[in-house]
């Protein structure tokens, strides 16, 4: 089962999301978010809003909360709360089950209010072929992304832990407001030689598998309800579903 992992991560010391599975490039540190300015600018209507990538390469899994089933993903299927670390920043990714490929996104300037933007993730990938015959592009859907000190940071990822995942190709990741792109991080997966196989697969086999069924919790935030943030008065494109082939399968 592949699933694809959701844009809302913990972070944890081990794992700092974008760089929540894994350790920097080759080391092992524990990657923290980006350091951001705290942005305390006043609200300004005519300022547009603007994206930052950070962090973005290869992770490996260290927890998550299990499963679930997730109707928005290509495959059907998501994990909870995903904890990864970063194992090395690149754009290139290995094709070996396990691996995770993450990014950091940073959007700005937002509102001061402390709450959430819908924000719309796509994702396109080259075709797999699904268990069930029907094929699969992408997915397209939208996010909650929490804003706090005039920003939204937040992470978002994909897994490889199915064997018809490992498609090569290029993998693109956007995040959406409304009608302006601003998030764009494509990565490349290739098949990797036995001595770069030999070097990566005891360092991804550290983290725990993602088993089991849990259900997700109801709110968006942990234990808080958030009000709705929005900017400008464009209205967001819904997600088409148009990534998906044949059936329907969302990513």
């Amino acid at each position: 089962m592949k699933y694809l992992i959701p844009v809302a991560l913990l972070l944890a010391m081990l794992g700092c999301e974008n760089s929540p599975s894994g350790s920097q490039d080759s080391g092992k540190t524990a990657a923290s978010p980006e350091p951001v300015a705290s942005s305390k600018t006043p609200d300004d209507p005519d300022q547009p809003l603007k994206g930052h990538v950070g962090r973005a390469g290869l992770y490996r899994l260290v927890r998550s909360g299990g499963v679930i089933d997730d109707p928005s993903t290509s495959t059907g299927k998501s994990v909870l709360k995903p904890v990864v670390e970063l194992v090395r920043t690149t754009d290139r990714i290995p094709l070996i089950k396990g691996v995770q490929m993450y990014l950091q996104y940073r959007i700005w300037p937002l509102p001061a209010q402390t709450g959430y933007a819908d924000l719309r993730r796509v994702l396109k990938h080259p075709p797999m072929t699904l268990p069930d015959g029907s094929v699969s592009t992408g997915s397209d859907y939208m996010i909650k992304g929490k804003v706090s000190a005039n920003q939204a940071i937040g992470y978002t990822g994909y897994g490889l832990d199915e064997d018809y995942e490992l498609v090569e190709g290029d993998w693109i990741f956007e995040i959406w407001y409304q009608d302006k792109k601003l998030i764009d991080q494509k990565f490349t997966t290739y098949r990797p030689d036995e001595a770069e196989l030999a070097k990566l697969k005891p360092i991804l086999a550290l983290g725990n598998k993602a088993v089991g069924q849990s259900e997700s919790a109801g709110k968006p935030f942990s234990k808080f309800d958030w009000p709705r943030i929005t900017v400008g008065g464009t209205k967001a494109p819904a997600p088409t579903g148009a990534l998906n082939e044949p059936s329907g399968n969302s990513d």
